[in-house]
């Protein structure tokens, strides 16, 4: 997602319900999507947002305001009706000396609408002592106050806020507000809050206060929702909870509204951070399913993730399209005790890799990874050409991806990553090169594969005839810290591409390889500048890529479209 900072609107759909999630992350709380912004813009925007949230705040009050209004004004037409029918029913009564008029009418008299109250005290909101932790690492850490709200009211309360006012003695620095990271708290549940701190004051101390509290206008009962598949993963310092909902209504009830709040837990049960996140799919059908992907904002990072959980909160959509919260009848909380699943922190992890059921996984042991081919760069330096093979003959990998390790004898020499596929079909090369530095060997590599899936023949590829109609040989120098100069072979491949299909093919990335006379890699380059061909047309390319290695006598091509 990306942010009009002109507009402070959602650039996937538009919408201005924006919402800090993260260190620099916002989130739209309309589509899910996320962003990432500098430092300097997150500050701008988070008081920008603020005086979004507290107009959306006035707003809501007036909005509450006027509801009162109507129904205060219903209620005073019930009441009119009410006693014109006592008066009515009298006089039919003494009109016609009916004893059982009179009774009817004594009956009507009692028929009187009550108004709703919704708001709720404010002291059955429960705060637990507040503390002070770092959102973050290095120096882009964060200040901010952790709250643990629990909810005793015996109600269920919606949007609940907490507004932190700080002091330096007894100077007021500043106040901020946040609300609680769920739409509905339910009776006896606990949610955290992380409040913003000023930033470079002395805060000695602050003073918590609970903002008005409310049920939901509307409400359903429903079962608690679960994640049919989840995993809590770990990349380095970065934690994400994946999970896939699935609507298994059986009547005819359309799902929406997804948000789940997943927590951490270090061993003294203390919350040691937590994320909020929504579904991909704003509703599904009974049947369908959604995945949810939740960025974890972690603190107090000397203590090991010891246990975590999660709640989902959900509405039944009506047909005219709008949304009553379901409310369990019971603890929607899941708890697990245990870590995560920690990966590489340079592996690309999708939702949709790490969720996939066993029977849509690609099989690591079809990926193979040739010999590697010594070779030499433009200014002589050692390097390593490789090529990585789907063995399958019937499945297509999805994104292939891995970290590869390589060593030198029982030496580590840092890692190579495999990425920028978005499948690789049977049978077919994807090269890589590994330029390792101050090493002039490799005696040994180790692959950390990702999660992958498969697909079936004939795969997502729209099919493309790419044809090289040209080669010429050339000899390029280059000039090294203005005192040594390198000569180097590259070898000019022309070329083009043609649709034959029916529909516009666009993002084609085109790999051209250069091979000895012993089919093995001795140099690549990627084209991805090519443009969108529509059907029937073709496009030229031209390539200079770099000989590494022995004399080409070949030239091979892959490529892809999305």
């Amino acid at each position: 997602m990306t942010i009009d900072l002109q507009t402070l609107k959602c650039g996937e759909c538009g919408s201005s319900v924006l919402k800090r999630t993260g260190l620099n992350e916002y989130t739209c709380e309309h589509c899910g999507s996320v962003t990432l912004v500098e430092d300097n813009v997150s500050d701008r925007l988070e008081r920008v947002l603020n005086q979004v949230k507290n107009e959306a705040g006035r707003r809501l009050a007036a909005d509450e305001a006027r509801r009162q209004a109507i129904m205060m004004r219903k209620v005073g037409i019930g009441v009119a009706i009410a006693v014109g029918a006592v008066v009515l029913f009298s006089v039919v009564g003494v009109f016609l000396g009916s004893r059982n008029a009179d009774t009817r009418g004594a009956s009507a008299s009692q028929r009187v609408v009550a108004a709703v109250d919704r708001t709720i005290p404010v002291d059955g909101l429960k705060l637990d002592e507040p503390r002070q932790v770092l959102v973050g690492s290095g120096s882009s850490a964060m200040p901010k106050l952790l709250v643990v709200a629990r909810n005793e009211t015996g109600k269920p309360l919606s949007r609940a806020g907490i507004r932190a006012v700080y002091f330096d003695g007894e100077s007021k620095l500043d106040e901020r507000s946040e609300m609680l990271p769920v739409s509905v708290l339910e009776p006896g549940e606990s949610a955290p809050a992380l409040i913003d701190m000023p930033s470079g004051k002395n805060v000695t101390r602050q003073e918590l206060r609970v903002q008005k509290l409310a049920e939901p206008y509307s409400s359903v009962k429903g079962p608690r929702m679960v994640f049919s598949r989840v995993r809590l993963v770990q990349q380095g310092d970065r934690v994400r909870l994946v999970g896939r909902i699935v609507n298994d209504r059986k009547d005819a009830t359309v799902l929406g509204g997804f948000e789940v709040l997943a927590t951490l837990y270090d061993d003294a049960g203390q919350v040691i951070g937590f994320g909020h996140g929504y579904g991909q799919a704003n509703e599904i059908q009974p049947g369908g399913r959604t995945s949810v992907g939740v960025s974890i904002a972690r603190f107090g990072r000397g203590a090991a993730i010891a246990a975590w959980d999660y709640r989902i909160g959900y509405s039944t959509v009506e047909a005219s399209g709008s949304r009553t919260p379901v409310l369990g009848s019971g603890d929607r909380v899941i708890r697990t005790a245990g870590g995560p699943e920690s990966f590489n922190s340079e592996l690309r992890l999708g939702t949709d890799d790490l969720l996939a059921e066993d029977s849509e996984r690609f099989d690591a042991r079809l990926l193979e990874m040739l010999p590697l081919v010594d070779g030499r760069n433009n200014i002589q330096q050692r390097l390593f050409l490789g090529e990585l093979v789907n063995r399958s003959t019937d499945a297509v990998v999805l994104a292939p991806g891995g970290v590869i390790s390589r060593f030198s004898g029982s030496k580590a020499h840092g890692t190579t990553t495999i990425a920028g596929l978005a499948y690789l079909y049977p049978g077919e090369r994807f090269p890589i090169y590994l330029e390792p530095q101050d090493m002039e060997r490799i005696t040994d590599t180790r692959i950390e594969w990702k999660p992958m899936r498969r697909a079936a023949l004939p795969g997502p590829r729209k099919p493309l005839e790419v044809k090289v109609t040209g080669t010429k040989a050339e000899i390029g120098s280059v000039l090294l810290n203005f005192s040594q100069r390198f000569s180097y072979k590259y070898v000019v491949v022309s070329g083009s591409v043609k649709n034959p299909g029916t529909g516009i093919v666009g993002k084609v990335r085109l790999w051209v390889s250069l091979r000895d006379r012993n089919g093995q890699l001795t140099g690549f380059k990627l084209v991805d500048n090519l443009p969108a061909i529509a059907p029937g047309e073709s496009v030229p390319f031209q390539a200079s890529v770099e000989q590494n290695g022995r004399d080409f006598a070949s030239v091979t091509t892959l490529y892809q479209t999305e």
